[in-house]
């Protein structure tokens, strides 16, 4: 087991990862805080404002790995995902007054202008799956301008994440609707050249998170 401190980054994902008066917060963080707490293993942890520059000072090779996050080829070529950490729900946003708007149906794909936050794995998927994606914003909190101004017609956005920014923008989620797309585990991802330092590493990482996991199904059955 290694014993220097584990370097990560988490990017500003509320109430997933997020700081609060320079606090590292967030349901993301709480559980991760707890695996390397099981672990006995010392980590510090860097906020970084999306997912992208994450990705970036992985491949740079400035930290050991950054939290949490859903599976992508890209990010698999220079880092090794977890177990899941939680499942996140990617969930179609948009507004009521908007009646014509279905997702899911057949022509929503081609005629529906929609975004998500720019260079995270959300904007990648709406490209490959072929709908008509305007650019978005490197700031999660910006996508619901998009909304609000009408510049386009929905976003896609983990569910908890933007009812959390809507509430810290004053903003009646009563206005808009909401429909889950898919549900994706959402884990640790930990760089390929730490692992080679540390052989075995990963699959410690995997029997905390399994441990907590039991530990958080125990507490809810209670």
């Amino acid at each position: 087991m290694a014993r220097g401190e584990l370097r990560f980054l988490m990017p500003d994902y509320p109430p997933y990862t997020y700081q609060e008066q320079g606090q590292n917060k967030g349901i993301g963080y709480e559980a991760v805080a707890a695996i390397m707490a099981d672990l006995q293993l010392p980590f510090s942890v860097r906020l970084v404002p999306h997912f992208g520059r994450a990705a970036v000072d992985l491949q740079q090779g400035k930290v050991d790995g950054f939290f949490l996050a859903t599976e992508s080829a890209e990010r698999n070529s220079m880092a090794e995902f977890s177990q899941p950490v939680l499942m996140i729900q990617w969930t179609w946003v948009w507004l009521k007054q908007r009646s014509d708007l279905k997702p899911g149906a057949a022509g929503f794909k081609h005629q529906a202008q929609v975004s998500a936050q720019t260079n995270s794995n959300a904007f990648h998927w709406l490209k490959e799956q072929h709908y008509q994606v305007t650019a978005g914003t490197t700031d999660i909190r910006g996508l619901l301008n998009l909304l609000k101004f009408k510049r386009v017609d929905a976003i896609l956005l983990p569910e908890l994440t933007i009812k959390t920014l809507m509430k810290q923008q004053g903003i009646d989620s009563e206005l808009y609707n909401f429909q889950q797309e898919v549900n994706l585990p959402f884990a640790i991802y930990i760089n390929k050249t730490y692992l080679k330092k540390n052989p075995g590493f990963m699959q410690k990482l995997n029997a905390a998170i399994h441990r907590y996991q039991a530990k958080v199904s125990a507490v809810e059955a209670f």
